[in-house]
């Protein structure tokens, strides 16, 4: 593969994804023969998506999960006169469960992604981070047929900073209060992973993409995505979903073991009700 950037101790190699938080390439230490590992880069001039990729450094550095991408190290480089910033990651070469579609995805290997989504969502949550932008793009599928990781932190917020932050993520998969600007907090990464399972399942997003009245059918309607499930899937039914965070009486507790069982809870309710 040719080369796009030599640094130091590591050398990049080709593209291997393009985010709205930068650029991801391959690239590997050829100085004591370390595995493959992935480079988040923005340039170092890039004003807000430099900030989004320093909140990322900072948060993923902070996690340790086997459901949440691995931070390997961060660094400063400067190629053909331009200086970028570098986030390493360990590198998961199976794409994402976005790319899953209708047609491959079984029930095992459906309820592997979910438990791990969750799994992760629980550990951040539990260490009061909230996602902000949970979709099948940012879940990472594993060495193994189930297994995946959660990635792409660019968007994370620590609970104590909500209260000074608008609505973000991506909008097909915000949940109602979120794209209202009323709330953001774990309840609102559970909405986005029933979304998730959707795509998961149909292998395109729950809502379609019609800009502003997507929005406004998302927080200001009673509507919900509509789901054909293949024969292949099966999924129980249950009673109704709730539609935003303040459904629920006891939202705020704090305790990891009464957070798992809320998130989980929803996730039932709410992707068994779709």
């Amino acid at each position: 593969m040719k080369n796009y950037g030599r640094q130091a101790n590591w050398v990049r190699r080709n593209c291997i994804g393009k985010g709205s938080f930068g650029v991801v390439s391959l690239a590997v230490d050829e100085s004591n023969g370390r595995f493959p590992f992935a480079v988040k880069s923005v340039n170092q001039n890039s004003g807000n998506l430099l900030r989004c990729l320093e909140n990322e450094i900072r948060i993923l550095k902070s996690l340790s999960s086997p459901y949440v991408v691995r931070y390997i190290g961060d660094d400063v480089t400067c190629e053909l006169s331009t200086v970028y910033r570098n986030l390493h990651m360990e590198y998961m070469p199976n794409g994402t469960v976005a790319g899953v579609g209708k047609l491959t995805c079984d029930n095992a290997n459906l309820r592997g992604y979910i438990r791990c989504i969750a799994s992760a969502l629980s550990y951040i949550h539990a260490r009061n981070v909230v996602h902000c932008d949970v979709k099948g793009a940012n879940v990472l599928i594993g060495h193994t047929p189930g297994t995946a990781k959660l990635a792409d932190f660019g968007s994370a917020v620590e609970l104590d900073m909500v209260s000074v932050l608008g609505p973000r993520g991506s909008p097909q998969w915000m949940a109602p209060e979120v794209v209202r600007g009323e709330y953001i907090g774990p309840e609102s990464d559970v909405w986005s992973l029933g979304c998730t399972l959707i795509e998961m399942i149909t292998g395109k997003p729950a809502w379609q993409d019609r800009g502003v009245d997507t929005l406004r059918q998302i927080g200001y309607s009673d509507d919900l995505p509509e789901l054909e499930i293949p024969d292949t899937i099966t999924i129980d039914t249950c009673e109704s979903s709730p539609r935003c965070v303040f459904d629920w009486s006891d939202s705020s507790s704090s305790e990891e073991f009464h957070q798992f069982n809320n998130d989980d809870e929803r996730v039932n309710r709410g992707t068994e009700d779709w």
